[in-house]
């Protein structure tokens, strides 16, 4: 015995240096072991004996695994969590701790122990390390009762006696148990076993033998625990890793040594390396950022302050958002497109949609100049409806955002992610059915320093090119007055004696009447046709625009709080000189965690104040094309407007307010005021509680207010109230004695539209590493919503701004009054009223996404809403959507034998997303009627008759996915083929006339649509001169598949397929009339049933759909960009093109009775044709008079008016000098860019031969700007 406690004196000796030398060891301990156990056994076939035996056969096989594989197991332990089995700390304890489990400390890493363990069970020494820990368990629990030997202590019973525990080796059972995860490695029959024997009462020896056993087994397994300890490796590097750009920590960051395992960084982006090596380097990474190689050696080992620069290369985010759960875009199965911060940031706009415009693939922007009626401003993946609602959803911080999107500062968003098909969008459920946008603001960080950022830019804008609207030049338009002069055109008007005639047509009637002579007339008229009155627009109504955008935040946080402040303030004074625009804006955002951050409370407020101003009226378009505003001196003149100059100056004989309309006096002396105030508070709280590892609980909860106060204040000098006033004056013939219907004094008008929201979600959230092969993240929860709009209008006459009092008193608005300058009679508009919407949703949804070895992936989510638009039959109150996906990342197989391309994953999603048409309901639908009668009662309008069978729009979506990355990260790329088809549409239908109604509004349509992405990041060069190049390539086609309403005639297919689709081509589609050139006396001819003729009723009113020429989509079906990007040292360059095929659009021509008319902006006029011959070169046909109605609706609607909309724009330029943090350290400045950008380049190349924009074929171009600014970190 003596013998044995000098060997367990060396063996502790030893540990404690960390020179054991385990072979040796155990071999001596095996022959002591085997000779005592024989020499010593009474009964071998005793329980005790056995169960000794088997606890020896265990031990030596433990010792007989590989030494390597045991140290390996524990290195995995003590790396992934930072602990280190300390015996001697364990053995100097001045209290032994009971065995209770409520006794032990549960550590914060708990969750990481398991997840160790978890990791350790694949390990094949775990089974003998398993056998060997719960041998020694058992020892401890039933031999540390009886006797005391030497490294016993006494411990009460609670029962007056006695009763000893061991001091060792109970703590190494509480390490032993802790660092196992007890619930794994208690070996329960065991337990059981040795209760069972001492409730039996059985007498156990507790001799010398018990006494060498115990502490033999209990010095073995320190022994074990000395070894995996002096295998450690001795030194640690430690330290935090952040961005430069931000300051902010970077967490999953991974640090590690060449060809070596490595770490990750936690939340506050620290890490803790182990290496045996004394010297060296090591390596930090982290997608988006560059690589970090970083020297260490035996006395610099820490702490290391590592800051990553942002990579230039690519701009892939690690993590898109789903506005329910955050999602690592390895593992995602669906669509998405990801705008990081920079690429944000790269444009300057005060509007956030418009700067995905040319950078996102996927996304179409539809330009105002060529928009259909009832498109939406941008849409992703081709159209999902007809008539209902065609806006993508967008997400602000994890809920709907039903406001104004100019609210919203664009530097205060961090990222945003883009949802296009059903794995990524039909979470959302019914409102997903157009794509999802998801905004997601700025936050802190916990343990980040205070970081303050300045942003600031000035926009200018260059004057609109009105010029490019084509027109008849002012000696063109007055030829043609003079013409139908001459024909007796304006007779009626000019005999009325009070309706506006021209200048030009008053010089006629003046020669005419002899009050001017021939030459007279001729000198005024050549006068008047070298004036071009655009100038004086120009002049006095258009300025250069200016655009001011500030923006100040800071951030940062500590060990349980983070925030995010910010302040920004908007100014622009647009082109137009009546208007200007101010908006504030306020976003904060805090978090603070409690239980060690297990408890975490969030509360956000966002507030916006917008203050939109018009002062004086807008005159754009002048009413004659040589109609001058101003004399020689800068004085207001006189236009026609309603009534003829002449006219107004004498009628009344002074008791009328005066009636003459001067543009220019409206303007400068501000009679007219517009003010559109916006205010908006979102107000925003959350509860996230962490129930287990990888498990929490979120509690969201959002409260929204927003107010527009429309006011339009007209003072009793400007036109409108002037004007309004006379027209409803009556002058007593006999005395002389005024009557003013309408009360003299201004005019008020105001709207008031107030939006409130409640909103409310709990959500269970599972984001957990099960093993080394399988991950899960997956959420469930349920959501309800409460979103009113009340709208309220009043008007008020009479106003006196000074005492803020009105005569609406005496107003009469039911009467009819005359009209003081003609017969007819009216009545005085109220400008009052009140309507509203309600709109109440309910909705259950989950979302799960499971990821076998980090290659096999399915995903799969399911949503039901229910609305209070719905709601007749209960099983049609909701609806449930659903999807499904699936990825494979071959790169990751071991069959995998490609090297060229690092990356090949494919992804394949089925679902249902849906669309919501509020402008029907299940209910009789009514509202008062908006216009007075003649019987002056109340009434109803019927405007949706009862539909007990009305259903959500559903839309169906196929996605496959194709994603590969080149070797060398040369080429990033990813395909995608997707195909939507829209179901249950709302549509009409026609319905038997005895219901009451004629026309069915239903479920009664269906769309296709389908196309395919390309999205491909090159690395071209990347030495101190990179370059880079980002091609985006998008396909999308849509078809009506059913519609039962036929469209009528072929005019009303060429004027508006919109309205009725015909099926089979797109809703958005280009007809024209079959055009078969000119005749001799320049008339247009076409065809009909393949017979060419003039007859243009026939081929206007023709039902045969073979009539006409199908030209193709007028949205574009192909579109994309191409950006190339460039950076030598601190100064960058970016340069995006962006471009429009398959489209077409009908371009503006002649038109005879629109010219007739006196409108004089039109295009070909001096192309027509004018003698014979000129058919040979010329398709606009000659002047006829009378003007032919049906002969113009031809050639309007001619295919030969149709133009390719193909375009290259050269959308815009940015250059970036980085000074960097190195030059201006000294000053303060942690990072300072200086930019400049110019937007709206121009057209690179048209598909048109006639110079036209087809962005804007009917208007006027978006002028070109100039941006220049300033991002400052501090």
């Amino acid at each position: 015995m003596k013998l044995f406690t000098s060997y367990i004196r060396e063996l502790f000796a030893r540990k404690f240096k960390r020179s054991v030398v385990i072979n040796t060891t155990s071999e001596r301990f095996y022959r002591l072991l085997d000779n005592y156990y024989v020499s010593q056994r009474p009964n071998p076939s005793s329980s005790t004996s056995k169960l000794l035996q088997r606890a020896s056969n265990s031990i030596r096989h433990t010792f007989e695994t590989s030494s390597t594989l045991l140290r390996e197991s524990f290195d995995t332990c003590s790396g992934r969590l930072r602990l280190r089995f300390d015996c001697s700390s364990a053995a100097t304890r001045s209290r032994p701790e009971r065995y209770s489990k409520n006794s032990r400390t549960n550590h914060n890493h708990k969750w990481q122990l398991t997840r160790c363990i978890t990791s350790l069970q694949s390990n094949e020494v775990l089974g003998t390390a398993k056998c060997f820990l719960h041998k020694i368990q058992y020892f401890l629990y039933r031999y540390t009762r009886y006797r005391q030997p030497t490294l016993f202590v006494p411990a009460s019973s609670g029962k007056g006696s006695t009763k000893y525990q061991p001091a060792i080796s109970e703590r190494l059972y509480d390490v032993c148990t802790n660092i196992s995860a007890r619930r794994y490695l208690i070996d329960t029959s065991l337990k059981h076993q040795g209760t069972k024997e001492l409730n039996r009462g059985k007498a156990l020896r507790v001799g010398a033998f018990k006494n060498f056993a115990l502490i033999g087994l209990t010095s073995l397994f320190c022994v074990c625990l000395a070894h995996a300890r002096q295998q450690e490796p001795p030194y640690r590097l430690h330290g935090t890793v952040s961005s430069a750009a931000t300051g902010v920590a970077l967490e999953g960051a991974t640090v590690k040594i060449l060809n070596r395992n490595g770490v990750i960084t936690d939340e506050r982006g620290e890490f803790t390396l182990s290496t045996r090596d004394s010297s060296g380097h090591f390596f930090v990474s982290y997608l988006g950022y560059k690589a970090a190689k970083i020297t260490f050696d035996i006395n610099t080992l820490g702490p290391f302050q590592i800051q990553l620069e942002p990579a230039d290369d690519f701009l892939e985010e690690v993590v898109v958002s789903s506005g329910y759960q955050e999602i690592n875009k390895e593992r995602a199965t669906g669509s998405f497109e990801q705008v990081n911060e920079e690429l944000l940031n790269r444009r300057v706009s005060t509007n956030i949609l418009d700067r995905l415009d040319g950078v996102t693939s996927g996304t179409l922007f539809n330009t105002h100049g060529a928009r259909q009626p009832g498109q939406s401003d941008l849409q992703i993946r081709g159209r999902s409806t007809l008539f209902g609602n065609a806006d993508p959803l967008i997400i602000l911080d994890n809920f709907p955002y039903d406001g104004d999107l100019g609210s919203i500062n664009p530097n205060d968003i961090e990222n945003i992610s883009i949802l296009k098909d059903a794995s990524a969008a039909s979470i959302w459920g019914v409102r997903a059915g157009n794509g999802v946008i998801v905004l997601t603001t700025k936050k802190g960080s916990l343990n980040a320093k205070p970081q303050i950022s300045f942003n600031g830019n000035v926009t200018i804008g260059e004057k609109p090119d009105i010029y490019r609207t084509p027109q008849l030049s002012s000696a063109e338009f007055i030829e043609v007055e003079r013409d139908l002069f001459d024909r007796g055109h304006y007779n009626a008007t000019i005999n009325n004696g009070y309706a506006a005639i021209s200048p030009v047509v008053q010089l006629l009637l003046d020669e005419r009447e002899g009050v001017l002579s021939i030459e007279e007339l001729n000198s005024r008229l050549d006068a008047l046709g070298s004036m071009d009155a655009r100038d004086d627009i120009r002049r006095y109504f258009q300025r250069t625009s200016v655009n001011q955008q500030y923006q100040l935040n800071i951030r940062g946080g500590g060990p349980q709080q983070k925030y995010y402040l910010s302040a920004g303030y908007d100014s622009n004074r647009p082109d137009d000189v009546t208007e200007s625009y101010n908006r504030f804006t306020l976003n904060a955002t805090h978090s603070y965690g409690f239980l060690n951050n297990r408890l975490e409370f969030t509360t956000g407020l966002f507030f916006t104040k917008s203050a939109d101003k018009q002062q004086g009226v807008p005159y754009n378009n002048a009413t004659y094309p040589y109609q001058l505003l101003a004399d020689e001196r800068g004085n207001p003149l006189a236009v026609p407007n309603t009534l003829r100059l002449n006219y107004v100056d004498t009628v009344g004989q002074g008791r009328l307010l005066n009636w003459d309309y001067r543009p220019l006096e409206e303007l400068r002396s501000g009679a007219t005021q517009v003010f559109n105030n916006f205010t908006n508070l979102r107000i925003q709280g959350a509860m996230r509680y962490e129930m287990l590892p990888g498990l929490n609980a979120h509690l969201q909860y959002v409260h929204e207010r927003g107010m527009r106060e429309l006011e339009t204040h007209q003072a009793q000098h400007s036109y409108y109230t002037r004007n309004l006033i006379n027209t409803y004056t009556q002058i007593d013939a006999a005395t002389g004695a005024v009557f003013h219907a309408v009360p003299m004094g201004d005019v008020l008008n105001t709207r008031t539209t107030t939006s409130t929201l409640h909103n409310g979600r709990l959500q269970l959230n599972f984001d957990r590493q099960l093993g080394n092969d399988h991950h899960i993240n997956a959420v469930a929860g349920y959501e309800i919503k409460d979103y009113s709009v009340a709208i309220s209008s009043i008007g008020l006459y009479g106003y006196d701004p000074e005492t803020a009092t009105n005569n609406n008193a005496a107003v009469n608005y039911t009467a009819q009054y005359p009209i003081y300058y003609s017969n007819g009679t009216g009545r005085i508009p109220t400008n009052t009223g009140r309507s509203g919407t309600v709109d109440r949703y309910t909705s259950y949804f989950t979302n799960v996404i499971y990821t076998l070895k980090d290659r096999y992936i399915i995903s799969g989510s399911a949503r039901k809403d229910a609305s209070n638009l719905f709601g007749v039959k209960s099983n049609q109150r909701g609806v449930p959507l659903w999807s499904a996906g699936a990825a494979w990342v071959l790169s990751a197989e071991d069959f995998y034998k490609f090297d060229l391309l690092s990356l090949l994953k494919l992804r394949a999603t089925y679902g249902y997303n849906g669309n919501v048409n509020k402008s029907v309901s299940a209910y009789l639908t009514a509202q008062t009627g908006r216009w007075a009668h003649n019987w002056n009662v109340p009434y109803y309008e019927i405007t949706n008759p009862p539909n007990e069978a009305l259903r959500w729009e559903k839309i169906r979506n196929v996605n496959l996915g194709l994603d590969f990355v080149l070797k060398g990260d040369v080429i990033r790329a990813s395909v995608e083929i997707w195909s939507k088809k829209g179901e249950d549409l709302i549509g009409s239908s026609p319905i038997a006339p005895q219901t009451g109604v004629t026309m069915f509004t239903g479920n009664t349509a269906s769309t296709s649509s389908k196309g395919w992405e390309v999205n491909l990041t090159s690395a071209n060069l990347d030495r101190n001169f990179r370059w880079s190049t980002t091609y985006i390539f998008n396909m999308a086609k849509d078809e009506v598949i059913k519609y039962l309403v036929a469209n009528g005639s072929n005019y009303n297919v060429v004027n508006g397929n919109y309205d009725n689709p015909l099926e089979g081509y797109p809703q958005f589609s280009i007809f024209s009339f079959r055009w078969d050139g000119l005749d001799a006396l320049g008339n247009p001819w076409g065809s009909v049933s393949g017979e060419r003729t003039d007859n243009y009723s026939a081929i206007t009113n023709s039902l045969n759909r073979d009539d006409l020429v199908f030209n193709g989509s007028a949205v574009p079906t192909v579109f994309g960009s191409l950006r190339n990007d460039f950076s030598y040292r601190r100064l960058s360059l970016s340069i995006n093109l962006v471009y429009k095929m398959g489209h077409f659009f009908r371009r503006p021509s002649l038109n005879n009775v629109s010219l007739y008319a006196g409108d004089f902006q039109q295009a070909d006029y001096g192309s027509r044709w004018q003698k014979p011959g000129d058919e040979m070169t010329t398709n606009v046909p000659a002047l006829a008079y009378p003007a032919n109605m049906l002969r113009e609706n031809f050639y309007t609607y001619a295919d030969v008016l149709v133009e390719r909309g193909d375009l290259i724009r050269l959308q815009d330029v940015q250059l970036n000098l980085n000074l960097g943090r190195t030059a201006l350290h000294n000053v303060g400045f942690r990072n300072l860019n200086i930019y400049a950008y110019v937007n709206n380049v121009g057209v690179f190349w048209a598909g048109n031969k006639k110079g036209i924009d087809p962005d804007f074929p009917f208007g006027i171009p978006a002028p070109r700007t100039y941006a220049f600014g300033i991002k400052a970190d501090f």
